[in-house]
């Protein structure tokens, strides 16, 4: 069995087993989606050309990453979600594979509407659960209890296909204020909007775009929240968390456009560290 699946009515998600589907050292190994199926049509479908295990972004869907913890200050650090992984000596690079020198203990159960995972390692104790909460939403539930004071940011990449591998002008991301920020570099492809971002072109094959600072511009706070939707499709997907961000991160390609949501976390003794994020589609 390296996949399971929860769901009702129209909603069908399917989450693989950890360290069958994904075996990278970037995302979190736990609540790795293989499919969101919403009338019939995978909305996270695989956007990726090319797959192997390993690979550092072979996901689909909401997958999420944890800054390293002590990375530099000894031989291993700490990648919740992943384990203990050793270093090599050079600057962190979330892109490579680094060997996992503990994968600590691993659980999993579930039922018709929720897969329960739990990671253990001797630094933290770590649960997050996917719970289904109608025929078009689910949530994604975090909860991180540490031994030692574990700080850092944690991001969900939001790999949304919505029916279609085509960026256009149809695909449209929309925010609850009004936002800022600095693209990598003067693309004529895509712009911010009063609430949001659009596409005034689709994207070519080996083309790319990026924003690293994406913030409101003129409203205190970061409200966790965006909606995603395709015109072609008809398809949509609203996001809300119940911690407000640090910043967001904007990438697409030729195929996908995902928001990244940064959240700050920071656990210890006494202090666990607890983030929901709920989506509902249209």
């Amino acid at each position: 069995m390296n996949a399971v699946s929860i769901g009702e009515g129209g909603l069908e998600v399917r989450l693989s087993v950890p360290g069958t589907f994904y075996r990278g050292t970037r995302f979190d190994w736990a609540g790795v989606f293989d499919a969101v199926v919403f009338r019939g049509v995978n909305l996270t479908d695989r956007w990726f050309e090319r797959y192997e295990p390993t690979m550092h972004d072979a996901v689909c869907g909401p997958a999420e990453e944890f800054t390293p913890i002590g990375y530099g200050e000894r031989e291993t650090f700490l990648k919740i979600g992943v384990g203990r992984l050793c270093s090599d000596g050079n600057p962190y690079d979330r892109f490579r594979l680094y060997p996992v020198a503990d994968a600590g203990i691993r659980e999993m159960e579930e039922s018709a509407r929720t897969v329960r995972f739990r990671h253990v390692m001797p630094e933290y104790d770590y649960r997050k659960s996917v719970e289904v909460l109608s025929e078009n939403a689910f949530c994604i539930r975090h909860r991180l209890d540490a031994a030692v004071d574990l700080k850092g940011q944690m991001y969900n990449h939001n790999f949304f296909t919505l029916g279609r591998f085509r960026m256009d002008g149809n695909r449209r991301l929309s925010f609850p204020f009004r936002p800022s920020g600095h693209w990598r570099s003067a693309y004529d492809s895509v712009a911010l909007r009063e609430n949001g971002i659009r596409f005034s072109r689709p994207l070519e094959k080996g083309e790319s775009v990026f924003m690293g600072d994406l913030r409101p511009a003129d409203t205190p706070g970061m409200p966790y929240g965006f909606r995603l939707d395709d015109a072609e499709t008809g398809f949509a997907v609203d996001v809300r968390g119940d911690r407000p961000l640090s910043h967001m991160v904007f990438w697409a390609n030729h195929r996908i456009a995902c928001p990244e949501p940064y959240v700050d976390f920071h656990a210890g003794p006494d202090r666990p560290f607890e983030l929901t994020i709920s989506y509902f589609f249209q």
